[in-house]
């Protein structure tokens, strides 16, 4: 009876390994491509997506080389690009009935991994990102958010309750750090075209619509500072309302490189010893009004 138990377990297992081999040399990636680009088409907003070439991995799953996704309404940038991405389904999740995605992309100079859970209709219903070393200045789809080019390297977590294209719907939270940032000026402030922010950290969480900034600190190239509030969200991302309050205090060195400024040295009271303003941004994204209070 022993031998007979060993001898078909053999047996299923040198099936199951002669599937996998063919599975893998004849795996049919062209019909699935071409599957997968009818699905993008279908979803709403409408989404272009393409791909130089898509494999079975191990674990099973799909590894894309060079996938791109991008917004038929703006079909010249791409909202999202990789080298290459694997994704993964979570086995015990599909025993369960709700099926999570695990996800692994070398893009932008660093990596994005996490995981996307799906729910009724196998519609996205949730999201968590880790992203290391991704140079922000990379991507394209970035918006000036009506102040400037943003540049620096991000790393962070992200977690998201609910569907992606209702954003204003769901809940969430995150961590980000960007080092060795800078913003180019669309317009120059007070003599400034480029702001150095070194570090800067930000905590925040989502709910109803609203962003709550619940921890921002500025370690930047000659000066700190922190920032609060609220950032109330709509579905246009430029017209979200800003209601934010901080402190900016520059240091000895980067009070004597404003010599030649006399209109932004004066806002820091002449390069006296106290030098920490307040301020608040209002408006929203597109137009922003910051003002010293």
């Amino acid at each position: 009876m022993k031998k007979g138990f060993i001898k078909y377990t053999g047996y299923i297992i040198y099936a199951i390994l002669v599937t996998v081999v063919l599975l893998y040399y004849h795996f049919p990636s062209k019909a699935l491509q071409s599957h997968l680009v009818r699905m993008a088409d279908r979803m709403d907003p409408g989404i272009i997506f393409s791909v130089r070439s898509l494999d079975p991995s191990f674990p099973p799953g799909l590894r894309l080389q060079k996938p791109v996704f991008s917004l038929k309404e703006h079909p010249e940038t791409a909202f999202f690009e990789a080298q290459h991405l694997s994704i993964n389904p979570g086995i015990g999740s599909l025993i369960l009935g709700n099926a999570t995605w695990f996800f692994d992309a070398q893009a932008y100079g660093g990596t994005i991994n996490g995981h996307i859970q799906s729910g009724e209709n196998d519609k996205i219903d949730g999201l968590s990102l880790s992203l290391k070393n991704v140079r922000i200045h990379e991507y394209a789809f970035l918006p000036q958010f009506g102040v400037g080019d943003f540049a620096g390297n991000l790393k962070g977590n992200i977690t998201y309750k609910g569907s992606p294209d209702r954003i204003v719907q769901g809940d969430g939270d995150g961590d980000i750090l960007i080092s060795e940032g800078k913003i180019d000026l669309i317009n120059p402030f007070l003599g400034l075209e480029t702001i150095p922010f070194g570090k800067l950290n930000v905590r925040f969480t989502l709910k109803k619509g609203t962003i709550n900034l619940t921890s921002v600190s500025l370690d930047g190239k000659g000066f700190q500072g922190s920032i609060s509030g609220t950032i109330r969200l709509n579905r246009i991302m430029d017209r979200s309302r800003l209601n934010l309050r901080g402190t900016i205090e520059p240091n000895a060195a980067f009070l004597e490189t404003l010599k030649g400024g006399p209109a932004l040295l004066s806002l820091f009271g002449g390069g006296q010893k106290d030098s920490k303003r307040s301020f608040v941004i209002q408006g929203t994204f597109r137009s922003p009004k910051f003002r010293f209070t």
